[in-house]
């Protein structure tokens, strides 16, 4: 794969990530206009459950799946998936019986709601959605990426339908929310479910496949536990240190923040399959690449600081984007979207990781981001609110980011361009200072973005004549 395919194909699964997960941003009016505090922080409970058990549920196998499927030849995938799902099915089958069994202990311990059916739905989604997830990895490994953008399109489509119908219309409430997506995940599993069919066969089943599968994506687990500590448990803390609507609030902020995440995780889903085709000694392609991502990362926190609370205040009679007991969370959008941005960071370096098989590299530095998280979490929330919070998921991802980097340092060296790093972090802090310390108008705001662009071509950070060769059938230069 070309660098210039590798942007293509992470415009197209960021348009497919973007679109699957940006869900929760159109749906996000709706529910901030409907919903109270309270019964938005039990829906964002619910779903930081459901995050979690869906890294749980995963166990490392899909990193390995998709470690192993993408090198191997046809005959000896089909044996690689068919061990994979099998076992993906089965773990995930007791898990959700078991979930369903004790569903009325575990709303009520969780979700701060005693309603049976509510849980029960959690545990209906939970297992459509680690197995769907599966199909479309492998749409992914095999770089099927208009696909792959189909199929979550289709899934958005779906579940922006039934909300409106069941949550506006028929004003069912939190079951109304869990129910779309409960359908939305049915109709996906279905629907994707030849995926698998087509490509596996019971008689491949592989003992020897599955111990090395599970070699491989053991070291995931923790580390997957310890991601989903990182970025959910900040609700839990805050609903043990404060109440359900302070996380109803922080969540709606941090679904803003969030946009910089949807970015970042699309391009990953092309990165993976890219540099998993490298040889160890190739490393030219992550300096081009680093850079350039971080530039265009770079402009859209701009984007996000400078805008973002005009467009969430913007009043069309008295309806607006994000309802106005909302409003005072886009204080912590900024520290989240700079937390991602440290994210991409972490991702841009883990070639080495992968390359040289040190894959139990990765749960001691999301371990340590996890402790810290918590840890700055009890620390900061009772002295700064939700402030408080967003800081410490921005902190705890700059630690990962950093030690990673010591890490590859010393096993895995790349050369970065660390004078264009530099030009593109003074930039974005300036106009950030800026924006902070002082309020602009429009035509100001207008400005700052625009310095942004024309700083990075005044001082040739990203050629941007490599940007237009993306949408051109030439390829892009390699020098």
């Amino acid at each position: 794969m070309s660098l210039k395919l590798l942007g293509k194909q992470s415009i197209i699964y960021g348009v497919g990530h973007i679109a699957v997960r940006g869900v929760t941003f159109l749906l996000l009016p709706l529910y901030t206009n409907v919903f109270s505090l309270q019964d938005y922080g039990v829906i964002s409970l619910a779903y930081t459950f459901l995050g979690f058990m869906g890294i749980v549920l995963n166990y490392g196998l899909d990193a390995s799946l998709l470690k192993h499927y993408v090198p191997a030849e046809k005959s000896e995938r089909t044996s690689i998936l068919t061990t994979a799902y099998v076992s993906f099915f089965f773990t995930t089958l007791v898990f959700s019986l078991l979930f369903f069994q004790f569903r009325s202990q575990v709303g009520t311990l969780l979700f701060d709601d005693a309603n049976p059916e509510i849980a029960g739905l959690v545990a209906a989604i939970l297992f459509l959605d680690t197995l769907w997830s599966i199909h479309v990895l492998i749409l992914r490994a095999e770089g099927k990426a208009y696909y792959f953008t189909t199929v979550n399109l289709i899934n958005v489509i779906i579940t922006l339908t039934l909300n409106l119908l069941f949550v506006f219309k028929f004003q069912w409430g939190i079951k109304g929310v869990l129910l779309s997506n409960m359908i939305a995940s049915c109709i996906i599993f279905t629907t994707t479910l030849p995926i698998i069919f087509r490509r596996i066969s019971l008689s491949k089943l592989s003992w020897i496949h599955w111990k090395k599968l599970m070699h491989f994506g053991l070291p995931f687990l923790p580390s997957g536990v310890f991601a989903m500590i990182l970025e959910l448990s900040d609700r839990y803390v805050l609903r043990y240190l404060t109440d359900v609507g302070t996380v109803g609030l922080y969540s709606a902020g941090y679904k803003l923040g969030m946009l910089m995440m949807l970015v970042v995780m699309g391009f990953n889903m092309a990165w993976q399959p890219y540099f998993l085709k490298k040889e160890v000694q190739d490393r030219d392609y992550i300096t081009k690449v680093t850079t350039i991502t971080l530039t265009g990362l770079g402009f859209l926190f701009i984007l996000i600081i400078l805008w973002i609370d005009t467009i969430v205040t913007f009043e069309i009679g008295s309806f607006s984007p994000i309802g106005s007991e909302y409003w005072s969370a886009t204080q912590i959008v900024p520290l989240i979207a700079l937390a991602y941005i440290f994210h991409a960071a972490y991702l841009l370096q883990l070639p080495g990781v992968y390359l040289l098989e040190k894959s139990f590299w990765i749960p001691w530095i999301r371990g340590v981001g996890a402790v810290s998280n918590i840890a700055l979490n009890f620390l900061l929330i009772p002295i700064y609110g939700i402030m408080g919070a967003a800081t410490a998921t921005c902190i705890s991802f700059i630690l990962m980011a950093v030690i990673l980097f010591m890490v590859n340092k010393r096993f895995f060296p790349v050369n970065y361009e660390w004078n264009k790093i530099l030009i593109i972090g003074s930039t974005v802090f300036l106009i950030w200072l800026l924006q902070s310390t002082y309020e602009f108008s429009v035509i100001v705001n207008l400005l700052l973005t625009a310095a942004y662009p024309l700083s990075v071509i005044l001082f040739r950070v990203v050629n941007y004549k490599s940007i237009l060769l993306l949408f051109t059938k030439n390829e892009l230069p390699q020098n």
